[in-house]
């Protein structure tokens, strides 16, 4: 029945929506239905009680408060209250089909993926940068599905209404695909040497020749799959060789080149003679002497980068045999003498070639060694080990084959005359070389000896004299082992050689200063700060470094399927080639890369100190995915921990077991569901295509479990009240009373890490993704299962069993003696009835003195007067504006920032590797990238030239001499230079046809091949062949550097197809690939015309990027040119690791900003509106933002950078502060009296949960500080704790304190002026009094009387204090007057 007040008819009639919200809202509890003890409690927080009730006297007019706040309140109230109703009356149906459908989500657990890949991790979702890094792929599938842009369409369609003459169909060229760096690795594969011990540097002997012997070991390495041995050489990137014309020697040149072309290696070392040492081949070629004295430029014996001069032999052969523009190519590369011409880094190798500016003359030196030697006597005499000249094995390769089928059985016979001598070698003190008895011998050590070179095949040199020919023979027996004496006795040198035939050793610092080249010295050129770290300089020199640097390359698996299935030399015999697999190639690249780390892991010179550090693309994977996986050691012991103080803090004893009101068995199963919850949780996550990672391996399980427990508590203190003041519908009016905090608080907490959500990175997106579904399963756990659990629980409490004892019964009421629980404030909450049972009583008992040392002795007799001191407020108030202003200076000092060494697991070998890079090189390359359709190239060069000086023009660029390196279109200019002033020259001498290109002979002389391609470009222009008017007027790139725009895209084939390594080694990655095409001297055609380039890039090189300030700062600076460009119709963008890595930071801070802003909102607004009240909500979002501010600043002192995982903690923060302040703030909002009453009464209700849930949450993130990985530990263990313990004082101390001076007034104050409410009268004396004022609804009274078939009958407990319960009382109704 409605209720009324006690006023005349007519006042304060409400509208209709009023009245249809009260009819449902207002008259759904009743009075007479609770106890004594319930109603007493009521008196001093009806809101928080019973939000109808307060209604109802406040239609009475027994009170005034915020109507909207109430209807709210009781809104919840109601559908709380049911829930509790019925979960209590069906719990074991209620917990088995919760459990059933939590069961369902478990089954996403088979589908677990952990993400392991970096870039997937951490590079931003959406935005510019990932529309960049999907671009290529997308225009590729764009273009392969046919689906071009509008202005390919239209240009199709005009060239087929003019009927232009059909382009040339060339087959699409397929080369290797140039490998990407991502800076982890990718199909850069690197090694850094770190100094041995504290001082060294590296710039020495010793540590280059240590660096050298470990590529030759890397080279060397062999992995055993599908029957076949495969080594580095199989799988490397090789740039393709150049192009040969069609003539006899065409196809040994081009097979030779195939073998030579040395793998990719960018080395400290190639700075030096040695750097040609792991280049192989491997093993080495070795021709054969018939070949060998055919080319006499060939180097007798094996043939490998350490003897070979490759311009020499294309010159010898190129005058025999036409071998098109290669010369050309080798002028341009500055291949020269390749290795042959640079100093060794130690002079006495025995294979330092005579060509070295550093050779010793071992010789000279052995005749000075045996003049000093033998002038001592017999016992002083140094004796020296015979080495055994073999006779040369004579051998048939293809080459041998080849030259066999050009010239017949007429071969040039070469004599074999070496010096044999089979007696036994002396033993010395040194070791017989090991290279003595290898196969693979290279003999160009000995080029000195005339007489032995003469006796391999120079017949036609006079022979010498027997003197000389004796001492030659002897230097050949004895050469080495005086090298080696002399490595091993430097300080003896001078006793027989003078200081100007002394070795020369180079200075180190003075040839590595400026970088060093590879085997191509114009192309080839190794910027000083990639491979040298730790630089120390003088006047400009290098005087010292610390670290090294080597980088070579890794093809991807198509590229190693299409070298294996097309190799014609059989090389690996015992492959199923018919059977052989792209995914096979894979397979043999990344088991060849873990065999490279795990080998250098275990290197022998990593033993005592970690000296070689080797990255592959697969190490950070490998170690992120085993140190991803779930530690169940550590999990197991932080949820045991979780359940030890869970039991403790629920235990209570009578006599020798737990008495009948202890809630063990409730807390560890409570602790036990939330863990199972967490796991349902995950499993759905799952289902929802949310990958495992780190943080969600390492963090997530503890959080959750942190945070789920909190709430545990709050409903577990509660119950304990209820069940002594309540006779029925026990959990009903649990969750009545307590489910709005819980719902406050974890509603908060999920939108916390919904609002993480904003921040752009995948691995934190599916953290805060993963927690917020967590935290969701709790809620739900805490709403449904966990009541329904204590409902089970009452029924033992009823019948008097013990706790985890349920065959032995107890005395219900515990005993005055007995000891307090630690989860109450003192006895009087144990037996809340007595404390009811009169207001004098129930404040002797409030007062009644605790030990100190417990939870209820601490509050009362020290922490709830201390806070009513006004000199302790004062001093709490100094002290939070002081961590506020330290606050924000901390947040103000704060740098960006977040090492990559920091997210893999401490002391790990790719730690250590990121570590090493971070230290010693400050050097990332960088691609600049043309794209898309709308650039018109060959229209907009000098643009592109302004942009790509532009970009250099950035300190961060690196620039050798002054320049910055070639690039693509550079590259395309010079070689079409070289072909203008080769077609000028010719065409002066009368060698072509001007009608149609072709070459004339002159006096028996031809075009060369470099003036025969450029005729034909000449006269290639678009899919137009006419050379009428073109040659020797037109020229390929104009006076002022521009290529003739009108053939551009036919000079792009050509120069693809003719310089086609040039292109590899300007890394320009074009995209379409232009078409193939061959020069036919016979068939005059057009050059096929590329299609315009969607895709391009230019290379640049970048150092001085130390930090995340300095890389954000380049990436600000380089963004702010793409963009001014991309404005003046050149559309690109830049490309390379510090853009993956680092482009998050630009808008880190408005990210973190906006998160902070939205879940700020989020939480005013809930709190608002379960509330309703926006001042207590200000008040809160004040204590949150304080405590966002203190945690920020703590963050920056403590030197934790700003980075995404720091933004989640700090966005987490607004959500976690919210679980110390709400239940505070809301039972001191519920609480009558004076302020000091209130605050008493909010931290006798609030303290303690917030205290155990406060001891919870920390207890779920100790065991985070045994995580492998440190950046677990430092942004999440360091500071949650320091959040929680933030929280607790600002939550405990701060709060209440400013609660007394500026907090809101209580949603209901009695009419009296009183500091206590009774409850309403029964519904039915109030329906009783309708009849004085007539009319009204009975609304509430039917729904009341509906309800009561629904209501859960519990039989009262056998206690004193139960009999004295009544229904009605007359002291706790108001009757009107």
């Amino acid at each position: 029945m409605k209720v009324h007040s006690e006023r005349p008819p007519g006042a304060d009639r409400p509208g209709a929506i009023r009245r249809f919200v009260e009819n449902r809202l207002i008259g759904n509890f009743d009075s007479e239905d609770f106890s004594d003890a319930w109603k007493k409690k009521f008196s001093h927080a009806p809101t928080w009680c019973d939000a109808d009730m307060s209604l109802q006297q406040i239609k009475r007019g027994n009170a005034q408060g915020n109507r909207i706040a109430l209807y709210a309140r009781a809104f919840f109230q109601l559908w709380l209250y049911r829930i509790g109703c019925f979960v209590q009356r069906y719990a074991w149906s209620t917990i088995i089909i919760s459990m059933v459908l939590y069961c369902l989500c478990l089954g996403g657990l088979q589908h677990v993926v952990i993400e392991t890949n970096l870039v997937k991790l951490w590079v931003s979702e959406g935005g510019r940068l990932n529309e960049e890094m999907e671009y290529l792929g997308r225009v590729k599938h764009e273009r392969e599905s046919g689906h071009l842009h509008h202005m390919h369409k239209i240009k199709r369609d005009i060239e087929k209404a003019v009927k232009a003459p059909p382009a040339v169909k060339a087959e699409v060229r397929r080369g290797p695909e140039l490998p990407k760096e991502n800076g982890l690795g990718g199909g850069f594969q690197v090694v850094i040497q770190t100094p041995s011990y504290d001082g060294e540097n590296v710039l020495s002997k010793e540590a280059l020749q240590k660096h050298t012997k470990l590529m030759q070991e890397i080279a060397s390495y062999e992995v055993h799959m599908f029957n076949e041995t495969w080594t580095l050489a199989d799988i490397c990137f090789k740039p393709p060789g150049p192009s040969f014309n069609s003539g006899p020697l065409a196809g040994i040149m081009s097979k030779l080149l195939d073998k030579i072309i040395p793998c990719i290696w960018i080395t400290p070392v190639d700075c030096y003679w040695d750097g040609a040492k792991a280049l192989g081949p491997n093993p080495p070629l070795n021709l054969g002497p018939e070949v060998a004295s055919f080319i006499s430029s060939l180097p007798p014996g094996n043939v490998t980068w350490k003897n070979l001069n490759p311009t020499s032999v294309i010159k010898e052969v190129g005058q025999l045999f036409d071998l098109g523009p290669i010369g050309n190519f080798f002028e341009r590369a500055g291949i020269d003498g390749a290795y042959l011409d640079r100093p060794c880094i130690d002079p006495l190798e025995e294979e330092c070639p005579k060509s070295a500016p550093n050779y010793f003359d071992r010789c000279a030196a052995l005749t000075k060694f045996n003049e000093w030697n033998l002038a001592k006597s017999m016992s002083e005499q140094v004796t020296l080990e015979r080495k055994i000249i073999k006779k040369e094995e004579e051998t048939k390769d293809i080459a041998e084959s080849i030259l066999s089928d050009i010239f017949g059985k007429k071969r040039r016979k070469r004599q074999a005359e070496a010096s044999e001598d089979s007696e036994d070698v002396t033993t010395t003190t040194t070791k017989k070389p090991a290279s003595g008895s290898k196969k693979d011998d290279d003999y160009y050590a000995y080029e000195d000896d005339a007489d032995y070179i003469n006796g391999l095949g120079n017949t036609t040199t006079p022979k010498k004299d027997a003197e000389k020919e004796a001492k030659n023979t002897l230097c050949l027996e004895y050469g080495s082992s005086l090298l080696k004496w002399m490595q091993e006795n430097p300080t003896r040198l001078g006793e027989f050689l003078t200081k100007e035939e002394m070795p020369k050793y180079p200075n180190y610092g003075d040839v590595m200063t400026g970088g060093c080249k590879g085997f191509g010295k114009k192309i080839m050129e190794w910027p000083e700060d990639l491979i040298i770290g730790g630089i120390e300089r003088e006047n400009g020199k290098l005087v010292s470094a610390e670290a090294l640097q080597s980088v070579f390359l890794v093809s991807g698996p198509y590229d190693v399927f299409a070298r294996i299935k097309n190799d014609k030399t059989d090389s690996h015999p015992g492959l199923n080639r018919h059977g052989f697999q792209p995914w096979m190639a894979g397979e043999i690249i990344t088991t060849w890369q873990r065999n490279f780390t795990k080998k250098l892991y275990r290197h022998e010179l990593n033993q005592e100190r970690r000296v070689f550090h080797p990255l592959a693309s697969t190490s950070i994977a490998d170690m992120l995915e085993e140190f991803s996986q779930f530690n169940y050691i550590i999990i197991v012991i932080g949820y045991i921990l979780m359940v030890i103080y869970a039991a403790f803090t629920q235990g209570r004893f009578q006599g020798w077991w737990l008495a009948v009101q202890s809630n063990v068995a409730l807390a560890i199963a409570g602790v036990m569901l939330v863990t199972f919850s967490s796991i349902c949780g995950l499993g759905f996550a799952t289902h929802l295509g949310i990958n495992f990672n780190a943080a969600t391996t390492q963090v997530v399980p503890f959080l959750s479990l942190g945070l789920g427990i909190d709430d545990m508590f709050l409903l577990l203190h509660n119950y304990d009240e209820i069940i002594n003041i309540c006779h029925k519908n026990e959990i009903g009016v649990l969750l009545k009373e307590t489910g709005m905090s819980v719902m406050l608080t974890s509603i908060n907490n999920i939108l916390a890490f919904i609002s993480g959500y904003v921040l752009p990175i995948p691995a934190l997106r599916s953290f805060c993704s993963q927690t917020a579904i967590l935290l969701a399963f709790n809620l739900i756990f805490l709403m449904f299962i966990f009541p329904a659990m204590i409902g089970i629980d009452l029924r033992r409490q009823r019948k008097g069993k013990r706790d985890l004892a349920y065959c032995s019964r107890g005395t219900p009421q515990m005993p005055a003696s007995q000891s307090v629980p630690s989860n109450v404030s003192n006895k009087s909450q144990m037996s809340s009835r007595a404390e009811l049972a009169g207001y004098d009583k129930q404040a002797a008992e409030f007062k009644r003195h605790e030990p100190w040392y417990t939870v209820g002795g601490f509050l009362n007799n020290i922490y709830i007067p201390a806070l009513k001191n006004n000199l302790c407020k004062a001093v709490i108030l100094i002290g939070t504006a002081t961590a506020v202003v330290f606050g924000l200076y901390g947040m103000y000092t704060s740098t960006l920032g977040l090492e990559l060494a920091d997210v893999l697991p401490e002391h790990t070998p790719p730690a250590a590797f990121l570590r090493a890079r971070e230290k010693y090189f400050s050097f990332y390359p960088m691609f600049a990238v043309l794209k898309g359709n709308d650039i018109d190239i060959p229209n907009q060069q000098q643009l592109i030239e302004e942009y790509r000086q532009q970009l250099g023009a950035s300190k961060f660029m690196i620039k050798a001499e002054g320049k910055l390196q070639p690039y693509w279109m550079s590259m395309l200019r010079v070689w079409l230079q070289s072909l203008d002033k080769a077609l000028e020259k010719d065409l002066a001498a009368g060698k072509f046809d001007l009608t149609n290109g072709n070459p004339i002979k002159v006096n028996g002389e031809k075009p060369t091949p470099e003036s025969m391609i450029a005729a034909r470009l000449v006269c290639s222009f678009g899919t137009n062949y006419d050379c009428s008017g073109r040659l020797g007027k037109i020229k390929m790139v104009d006076q002022n550097d521009v290529i003739n725009p009108e053939g551009f895209y036919n000079y792009l084939t050509g120069w693809f197809n003719v310089d086609n390594m040039m292109y590899y080694v300007s890394q320009a990655s074009f995209y379409p690939t232009p078409p193939g095409w061959e020069y036919n001297e016979k068939t005059a055609k057009v050059v096929p015309a590329a299609e315009p380039l969607l895709y391009s890039q230019m290379p640049f090189y970048q150092n001085d990027l130390v930090d995340t300030p300095a890389i954000v700062k380049m990436i600000e600076e380089i963004r702010a040119i793409c963009e001014e460009y991309t404005e003046r119709s050149l559309p690109n963008y830049p490309s390379g690791i510090a853009f993956t890595f680092w482009e998050q930071y630009l808008s880190l801070r408005f990210n973190l900003f906006m998160a902070i802003l939205i879940i700020a909102a989020a939480v005013f607004t809930v709190i608002s509106i379960l509330m309703f009240n926006p001042w207590a909500a200000t008040l809160i979002m004040c204590i949150v933002v304080i405590t966002t501010i203190e945690l920020g600043g703590f963050m920056g002192l403590m030197g934790i950078k700003m980075n995404p995982i720091s933004a989640v903690t700090l966005i987490c923060a607004v959500g976690i502060g919210v679980e110390f302040t709400a239940h505070v703030e809301l039972a001191f909002l519920t609480s009558l009296g004076t302020i000091d009453q209130r605050l008493e009464s909010c931290l006798q209700h609030m303290f303690v949960p917030v205290y155990h849930g406060a001891i919870s949450t920390f207890l779920g993130v100790v065991m985070l500080v045994f995580s492998e990985f440190d950046f677990v530990v430092k942004y999440f263990f360091y500071t949650m704790t320091v959040l929680v313990a933030l929280g607790v004082f600002n939550g405990l101390c701060v709060l209440p304190v400013i609660l007394t001076l500026v907090g809101p007034e209580p949603e209901l104050i009695p009419s009296s002026g009183d500091s206590v409410l009774p409850p309403p009268p029964p519904l039915r004396q109030q329906n009783a009094e309708k009849d004085g004022y007539g009319g009204g609804v009975e609304g509430g009274m039917r729904k009341r009387k509906e309800k009561k078939q629904a209501e859960v009958e519990m039989s009262a407990r056998d206690s004193p204090s139960t009999s004295s319960a009544s229904h009605s009382s007359d002291d706790e109704t108001t009757t009107p007057k």
